[in-house]
């Protein structure tokens, strides 16, 4: 196919998209929205399937990397963003031949359009995950898994006008270096942008997932023709494209939130039924035993009245919602759901069971 270049309407609907398959991830996609019109009144990157490069080429994610208990809004600049790439060139990598995104979210999903269209690169539709995650671990298609391999990350951020800013590489375990560069953003004030995980692209088409940015924007169209019709309508388009129920509909009693690891954490509860979460919707319970989806299941919540999705960090007691849940069997995932190991952790925090209910 040929290549897709992107436009303003393309970026709010890959946005859209990235909204729902974020499953309560809570970016703000009013500071994607500003970093993709960014990057197209620069120079309008190009979206490449995976078929189109050539397999030896070296293709690098690019991510945001968030302290989530950070007290104030984040500062990372633009240039922050280029420089992680231009911090990975210096480090001695050839120069790659694309770039790609951690995840599909509502932020994560504009992750290299401003480094590609000011350093002249391609993307390719293959993110490290069609869906959000919580941990860095899962964004690296099973690398941390590979005894041979050696994450390479570059990192800047940080305001240096309040003498925070830095920038780095780090070299080692993928799961070492990725929790240096998790503190090293808490430390600056809750974001970094990096650069990371250089590989053949030819790994891409087993470890990551090919078509997810498609799928977004894809989706993102579906909802953008409806949302005037409020939240019905959005779960109506929500559902023609990803095959997909409503769980339950009501409102919120009662959310029970703590921080752990970092992150937001806890349990939402509409009447009977009960959602947990941690940065994204882990699990959806009918009363305590039945079990009705468990993450990376994608688990989205929907404003009843406005139509507009609802983040972990924002659901509240007396919204009204509508609970949407789509099996992980049909989503596009990468290694990174995979990997029975990268779920004990949410195990310990939520406090609920989840490689019982995964075939992985």
């Amino acid at each position: 196919m040929p290549k897709l270049e992107l436009t303003m309407d393309l970026l709010e609907e890959a946005l859209l998209g990235g909204s729902v398959l974020g499953g309560g991830e809570g970016a703000s996609i009013e500071e994607a929205m500003m970093l993709g019109e960014l990057a197209l009144k620069i120079n309008s990157p190009a979206l490449l399937d995976i078929q189109d490069i050539d397999p030896n080429g070296i293709v690098v994610t690019c991510a945001g990397v968030t302290c989530p208990h950070r007290m104030k809004a984040p500062f990372v600049s633009p240039r922050a963003h280029v420089r992680s790439i231009e911090l990975l060139l210096e480090s001695g990598l050839p120069r790659p031949a694309a770039l790609i995104a951690s995840e599909c979210g509502s932020g994560g999903i504009v992750n290299g359009w401003l480094q590609a269209a000011i350093l002249g690169l391609p993307l390719v539709d293959a993110p490290c995950n069609g869906r959000a995650h919580p941990t860095p671990e899962m964004g690296s298609m099973g690398l941390h898994l590979a005894p041979d391999y050696q994450a390479v990350q570059a990192f800047a951020g940080g305001d240096p006008t309040q003498g925070t800013y830095i920038e780095g590489v780090l070299r080692g375990n993928v799961k070492t270096v990725s929790a240096m560069v998790r503190q090293d953003a808490c430390i600056v004030g809750g974001l970094l942008a990096v650069a990371r995980n250089p590989v053949k692209a030819g790994y891409l088409q087993e470890n990551a997932a090919p078509g997810a940015i498609k799928l977004a924007i894809g989706l993102g169209k579906a909802v953008k023709a409806v949302r005037s019709g409020g939240g019905d309508a959005v779960t109506e388009a929500i559902l023609s494209v990803l095959p997909g129920e409503v769980l339950c509909r009501g409102r919120v009693d009662a959310v029970d939130r703590f921080t752990a690891g970092g992150m937001d954490s806890g349990t939402a509860y509409v009447g009977e039924y009960s959602v947990s979460f941690w940065r994204e919707y882990m699990t959806v319970e009918h009363g305590e035993e039945e079990r009705l989806a468990t993450f990376p299941d994608l688990i989205t919540v929907v404003d009843a009245e406005t139509g507009m999705t609802i983040g972990s960090s924002e659901i509240a007691s007396d919204m009204d919602v509508i609970v949407i849940a789509v099996s992980r069997r049909r989503l596009l995932l990468g290694a990174g759901m995979r990997s029975p190991d990268l779920f004990e952790p949410v195990e310990k925090v939520i406090g609920k069971k989840m490689l019982q209910y995964l075939d992985l």
